[in-house]
């Protein structure tokens, strides 16, 4: 795995001319990284794992700045307003794609004020209860859902994580009121604090309090059961023949030249294939990918749309 990470930051780098006079010198100061989600969350977790080793390589201070807020729109107009010169970059995740579905008024253009990098990780969505209720399977959950609504957090409107219980509520007919929350964080404190009976986060966010048995996992999105969660069934194994999770990746502001893009690309995917950043990735659930910035570009254009069915599908608004 490390070699195709390695492989793939040659390919990278490639691209980039003899001529490279733009990216041969950078970085000369420090980078920041703007983290549009809580302080402790997993796109937090997973840009203060891979800093160190990307300040090492570069030589400056890598920078991580939390500013979460309206679905991670605050963070990225932060990004989308910054100077083209790639020394601001913003981690985001799915809700960025589904934004422009929930918003009609946004301060960027999601598909024009920014620069690709790639895409940085996977994740599945985990739907976990509070230790307290009486039910303790899926099924369980949904033969009490089916007589009394019950409720759900989520890591925030139109994330995956609020897609996936919109499409289990479709699919089992059942009444939840969905409570979103600024990040994973705040939604586990409520949960575990019996305001909630239920909640959607990634796997990184709820493996800790999953192990400690602290809150109940009842299904989990990827299309196989994973070694973190290895007693946690699919949706697929519940009766519930769908998928839900969370993709990671970085942006910097539209315009950055194309071999300064090209050098941030192929930096953050030899990071990736770092092995003390791929045994930390493993041990929060995270997968890592390695897109190109063309793969990451055309996954953003097909989820903006795909996801914005949804979203109308399911009347999400927000505003």
């Amino acid at each position: 795995m490390v070699k195709f990470f390695m492989a793939a930051a040659a390919a990278a780098m490639a691209i980039l001319s003899p001529q490279a006079s733009h990216a041969a010198g950078f970085p000369e100061k420090p980078v920041r990284i703007v983290v549009p989600y809580p302080a402790g969350g997993s796109t937090d977790v997973l840009m203060r794992v891979m800093a160190p080793v990307l300040g090492k390589k570069w030589g400056v201070p890598v920078v991580i700045e939390d500013r979460p807020g309206a679905s991670s729109i605050i963070g990225a107009n932060i990004v989308a307003q910054a100077p083209a010169d790639g020394y601001t970059l913003v981690i985001v995740a799915n809700a960025f794609s589904v934004n422009p579905s929930l918003h009609d008024k946004m301060p960027y253009n999601t598909l024009k004020d920014f620069t690709p990098l790639t895409q940085l990780t996977f994740t599945p969505n985990v739907l976990i209860a509070n230790t307290g209720e009486k039910f303790k399977t899926m099924q369980q959950m949904v033969d009490v859902a089916k007589t009394k609504e019950l409720s759900s957090g989520s890591i925030g409107n139109g994330t995956a994580a609020h897609l996936a219980l919109e499409k289990l509520k479709t699919l089992s007919g059942i009444k939840v009121l969905h409570v979103p929350f600024q990040g994973s964080a705040p939604g586990i404190t409520a949960l575990m604090g019996q305001q909630t009976n239920l909640l959607v986060a990634p796997l990184p966010d709820v493996l800790p309090y999953v192990r400690s048995g602290k809150v109940l996992a009842l299904a989990i999105g990827s299309p196989a059961r994973v070694a973190q969660m290895p007693d946690t069934p699919t949706f697929k194994e519940t009766g519930f023949d769908f998928q839900s999770g969370a993709w990671f990746g970085m942006l910097a502001p539209a315009g950055l030249d194309k071999q300064i893009a090209g050098k941030l690309s192929a930096d953050f995917i030899e990071a990736l294939g770092d092995p003390s950043v791929k045994d930390k990735l493993d041990l929060l659930g995270l997968t890592a990918v390695g897109s190109s910035s063309e793969d990451f570009k055309k996954l953003i254009v097909d989820e903006v749309k795909n996801n914005g069915d949804i979203v109308r599908q399911a009347g999400i608004r927000v505003d």
